[in-house]
């Protein structure tokens, strides 16, 4: 009997070292990946020394109208291309989809990718969502995961080569002489010649834990190269595109940063590779281009290729859910709701922490010139939107994972804060409305979802993963990070705090980052009081 007992406490021990390891790894990654956004943003702040936020605005002020729309078609296209991934995923696997299935389940998962990082788990989880009620099972789903993953892979690894054989001197960031460039280019090639030839070769399957995962065929193969060179091509033309017109830099250069950057981005884990993409891009096109050109056409990639298209996600959700409201949904849209119900949380989940996120940078850059109406008497008004626009940032940014677990409590609270924010940016600008239009989308996105939020609970008593605080500590890093780079040249002392007028912002951004850390710290405390009271700790995944 006391060896029983003493065996079963060594048991319960050996848990609970094992539960110990597996939350310091889980954790620890994030401090890593938080670590090296720290690194990526001291390396911008580096390379930007000499460049402010006005020489930005006019270098975004001199990218032609032409070019954007031209960058806007070439992102339009690159995202159709990306649904082509999952076509021929599913005729890798013998598997048929209607076309608009496989568009909409595509394009939702490529939305969030991209603009929330953690591909190979959002894009599983969203396309799992999507597919599972069409017939495919959880292996399906991997494989086709997998597939898109070998797809993207492949692009990249063939668009080097043919940037080394076409220009090899658009390798020069990376010091590699030319003609080494060509020999590496050529051995690359010869290596996917060899991948798209092993198709004829082995046409047994592979056997992993039971399953079969045949390799593809050579004429599959090809269209893996076709594609995902097509799709990263399109892809750093709407970089290049939105660079300011220069002739120092060439669309080769760019490709190779963007290639670059893209593969840093991924390796770091930090979502939408937020500072490590645009530091890489940034160091390995400064040497030919200004700094404020350079941050400018990131700026403008990231507003068409990232947040245009998370945000028309989720609008697309929000007008079925609008439909669904007014009961005027015909046979065929009843079966896309059903389908898409499941994953209407996640995507406006991902909408309010991009929005709250958006709100937070907002308010971390100066304004140029106040509207007319505004005077000493409109202080107060000022001084309360810029707090308020960043009090609900952050209390957004907080919510989101709340809006995920479809709490009706988060989808109330998050409705008010949407308007609110909404409402402080049009009496921080005087009425004007381009920057409440984000908040406004969001909030006509999240109204007729309500059927959606259907659970009862605490806000503050659910469990959060680690990749939720790494997203958070990513956003406010970088907020914070983009309003001490706006006002450096601005003498920080006691006398800002005390500080108020109408052209005051360091003092107003020094105020907001106290409260947004308060709010923030604040919310980390009682998660982590209230998961350890609970003994939950172990279940955040």
């Amino acid at each position: 009997m006391v060896d029983t007992a003493r065996t079963s406490d060594l048991g319960a021990e050996a848990d609970r070292r094992r539960t110990v390891v597996q939350a310091l790894l889980r954790y620890g990654t994030g401090l890593l990946i938080l670590a090296l956004l720290a690194a990526a943003l001291v390396i911008l702040n580096r390379w930007l020394e000499h460049t402010s936020v006005a020489d930005i605005r006019r270098a975004i002020a001199g990218i032609g109208s032409r070019q954007l729309a031209w960058a806007a078609v070439a992102a339009a296209v690159s995202y159709w291309l990306l649904t082509l991934y999952d076509v021929l995923a599913l005729h890798h696997l013998r598997r048929r989809l209607p076309y608009r299935w496989i568009a909409f389940t595509a394009f939702t998962s490529y939305a969030f990718s991209h603009s929330l990082g953690f591909a190979s788990i959002i894009g599983t989880t969203v396309r799992y969502r999507l597919y599972a009620p069409l017939g495919l099972g959880g292996v399906d789903v991997a494989q086709v995961t997998l597939f898109v993953v070998t797809t993207f892979t492949l692009g990249l690894t063939v668009v080097m080569p043919i940037v080394m054989l076409l220009d090899p001197t658009a390798l020069k960031a990376l010091h590699i002489a030319p003609e080494a460039a060509t020999l590496f280019g050529g051995g690359a090639l010869a290596l996917l010649t060899a991948y798209v030839l092993a198709g004829a070769w082995i046409r047994r399957p592979f056997r992993i834990r039971g399953h079969a995962i045949a390799f593809p065929k050579p004429s599959v193969a090809v269209g893996q190269l076709l594609l995902g060179l097509c799709d990263l091509s399109l892809a750093a033309a709407v970089l290049y595109l939105c660079m300011p017109a220069s002739e120092a830099v060439s669309y080769m250069d760019v490709v190779v940063a963007f290639g670059l950057a893209l593969v840093a981005g991924i390796i770091s884990h930090v979502p939408g590779g937020l500072g490590v993409f645009d530091a890489i891009v940034l160091v390995s096109l400064t040497p030919e281009m200004p700094g404020n050109d350079v941050m400018a056409g990131l700026l403008v990639f990231r507003l068409i290729y990232y947040l245009a298209p998370l945000v028309l996600a989720g609008l697309m959700f929000g007008a079925l859910e609008a439909f669904q409201a007014r009961h005027r949904i015909r046979s065929t849209s009843r079966g896309l709701n059903a389908v898409v119900s499941p994953v209407v949380p996640l995507v406006l989940a991902a909408c309010t922490f991009m929005t709250g996120a958006f709100l937070l940078f907002a308010r971390a850059t100066p304004d140029e010139v106040l509207p007319s109406p505004f005077n000493a008497v409109s202080l107060p008004l000022v001084e309360m939107s810029h707090f308020t626009g960043s009090v609900v940032g952050v209390l957004l940014i907080l919510l989101s994972h709340a809006i995920q677990r479809r709490l009706h409590a988060a989808w109330v609270v998050s409705l008010v804060l949407l308007a609110t924010g909404c409402l402080s940016s049009l009496l921080m600008k005087g009425g004007d409305w381009r920057e409440a239009v984000v908040p406004g989308l969001i909030f006509l996105a999240l109204l007729p979802a309500r059927a959606e939020f259907y659970r009862r609970g605490a806000i503050l008593a659910q469990c959060l993963s680690p990749a939720w605080f790494v997203a958070v500590g990513v956003a406010l890093a970088s907020a914070l990070w983009l309003g001490l780079f706006s006002y450096k040249h601005v003498q920080f002392g006691d006398e800002l705090w005390w500080h108020f007028a109408l052209h005051g912002d360091a003092s107003r951004f020094l105020r907001a980052s106290v409260a947004v850390g308060v709010i923030a710290l604040a919310a980390a405390v009682i998660h982590l009081v209230g998961a350890a009271s609970r003994g939950r700790a172990a279940d955040c995944s």
